[in-house]
């Protein structure tokens, strides 16, 4: 099993002012590796934490060869990890819609009431039943207009799930050249890469959205004849996302500046 050194949870954890005490290092450090050994995950990590009203929800994550076969665990107590549920396109369109607190009770319903929503997700998330994620197409309208006027539900576990994966896919970034395909275009970590250089670092261009989804065909002649590895340029760089410039890199460092 690979897990994340729960001794390296503070650091990561201060740079956005929160952190966990020495007592739930240790006891998530040891709850995580007995859950590892009696499901048989090869590869649990610590993915963060989410905050709710009455207790906050710790996350963890699982994928076995391939990097976005995903399980999804949470826990309240730090010592019961259960498995997240599968989220379809109807209720991630719901989950995209609600602004309100977690609870911290995993039964709770949110309700949108009788509003408008879309049939699904419009977003290309690689989650079970989403077609449009890996097809590269979404879904026709259905006859009669794709927003029906209902009262749409969803329970906070659910909610819990479909929220950690719109995180994934808008947020989880790696360093170009970090993975790789092979001849099989099977994604792989790059066992020769060591970082980005120095002036590397400041280009949004050598940062890239770790998720699926990614077409070459998008890709004009002109960025192909540039800066363009097709075994390495296989995610979508942020720098391509809109707004364009929202982005910034900055230095922990105020004498060096991008």
């Amino acid at each position: 099993m690979s897990s994340l050194d729960i001794s390296d949870i503070p650091q990561y954890f201060t740079l956005a002012g929160i952190t966990l005490n020495a007592q739930e290092r240790a006891v998530m450090a040891t709850s995580l590796q007995v859950k590892a050994a009696a499901e048989k995950l090869e590869n649990l990590r610590f993915w963060g934490k989410i905050l709710a009203i009455q207790k906050d929800y710790m996350i963890a994550q699982a994928n076995g060869a391939n990097f976005f076969d995903r399980k999804f665990y949470y826990s309240t107590d730090l010592t019961t990890w259960l498995q997240l549920p599968e989220v379809t396109p109807e209720e991630m369109a719901i989950i995209e819609k609600i602004t309100k607190r977690f609870t911290g009770d995993p039964g709770f319903e949110f309700s949108l009431g009788k509003t408008k929503c879309l049939a699904k997700s419009t977003l290309k998330i690689a989650y079970p039943g989403n077609t449009a994620a890996t097809e590269g197409h979404e879904e026709p309208p259905s006859e009669g207009g794709d927003e029906k006027p209902k009262g749409q539900t969803v329970t906070e576990e659910k909610r819990l799930s479909g929220t950690i994966q719109l995180i994934n896919y808008e947020v989880q970034i790696v360093p170009r050249g970090a993975y790789f395909r092979d001849g099989c275009l099977t994604l792989q970590t790059n066992p020769m890469f060591s970082g980005l250089t120095q002036s590397e670092l400041g280009q949004l261009s050598n940062y890239l959205h770790f998720r699926e989804g990614f077409n070459i065909n998008k890709k004009t002649a002109a960025e192909r004849a540039g800066k363009f590895d097709e075994t390495i340029d296989i995610f979508d760089a942020i720098s391509t996302d809109d707004p364009r410039g929202f982005l910034q890199i900055f230095h922990p460092n105020p004498l060096i500046y991008y």
